[in-house]
């Protein structure tokens, strides 16, 4: 019966955490700003949004894990890499959510390609694994992910992303559909210590539109704090960086954060990653 009970569970949390807007998200970074990472230039833009790791100029890779409503059975883990290719960005990724009774596994492989100075094109292949207990079965899908990024000039970007775009379905269960998922974002840097973003989602299954805006204050070049709410479920952020030089051409970097869902409860969440 608790098997029953935690497999129940499992199944509401993940349809919470992965059938709306979130689509995967990783990054501490993004996560203290209530998910609204869009916008954000980092190896995480390969879960956020892949048209953004086009703008790197080094190779990054980072490991990421929080966990969902301070449940040992809904830890949340990822790791992603990019690396300049043929004058655009390859981005490799994998995530984990669950444990021994639910798991669904995510694998990426994705290629992102600045068409202009100030735009850029992100295109994302994906694996999908669900394992379930006993006699439920487990799933299997591919699908695929677009994003693009545009910023006019140094202070203004705007992002746009589509999951699933084509609304493919599970090989075992063509019926069982995996979510469209649309985006759009915008940031603008009022100064260089001061980012506001904004953005809106929404899945193509009857859930509602999802509202999210951040903020991140740079305190020098080493400190950011950040500040997010997101509203349709209400959920409140909070975080903080920080980042370092470990040589003329490599940094390592630190995030944390700390999310509230006004139902299902608390969520901490925590970042490495590595520049060079």
């Amino acid at each position: 019966m608790k098997k029953i009970f935690f497999l129940i569970l499992l199944i509401v949390i993940s349809a919470y955490a992965f059938s709306q807007s979130n689509s995967y998200s990783a990054g501490a970074r993004a996560a203290g700003m209530a998910n609204s990472g869009l916008t954000n230039i980092d190896a995480w833009s390969i879960f956020n949004n892949p048209a953004a790791h086009s703008f790197l100029k080094q190779r990054e890779v980072g490991l990421y894990y929080e966990n969902k409503f301070l449940l040992k059975q809904t830890g949340y883990g990822a790791m992603a890499f990019t690396t300049p290719l043929f004058g655009g960005s390859l981005g490799v990724g994998f995530s984990h959510f669950g444990y021994s009774l639910f798991q669904n596994d995510k694998f990426t492989l994705g290629y992102s390609q600045q068409l202009f100075k100030s735009f850029s094109l992100g295109v994302q292949l994906n694996y999908f694994s669900v394992r379930q207990a006993e006699d439920y079965g487990n799933l299997n899908a591919m699908s695929f992910e677009i994003g693009i990024l545009s910023k006019p000039n140094d202070k203004l970007s705007i992002g746009a992303y589509a999951f699933n775009p084509v609304n493919l379905g599970y090989f075992e269960d063509s019926d069982l559909k995996m979510p469209i998922t649309l985006r759009l974002g915008i940031s603008y840097l009022f100064s260089k210590s001061l980012l506001l973003s904004l953005e809106t989602g929404k899945s193509i299954n009857g859930y509602t539109p999802v509202f999210k805006t951040g903020l991140e204050y740079l305190i020098n070049e080493q400190f950011a704090m950040r500040a997010g709410l997101a509203l349709k479920p209400i959920e409140y952020s909070f975080g903080m960086g920080y980042n370092t030089n470990l040589g003329s051409s490599s940094k390592i970097g630190f995030d944390l954060a700390f999310a509230y869902h006004q139902v299902l409860g608390s969520s901490p969440k925590i970042s490495i990653s590595y520049a060079f």
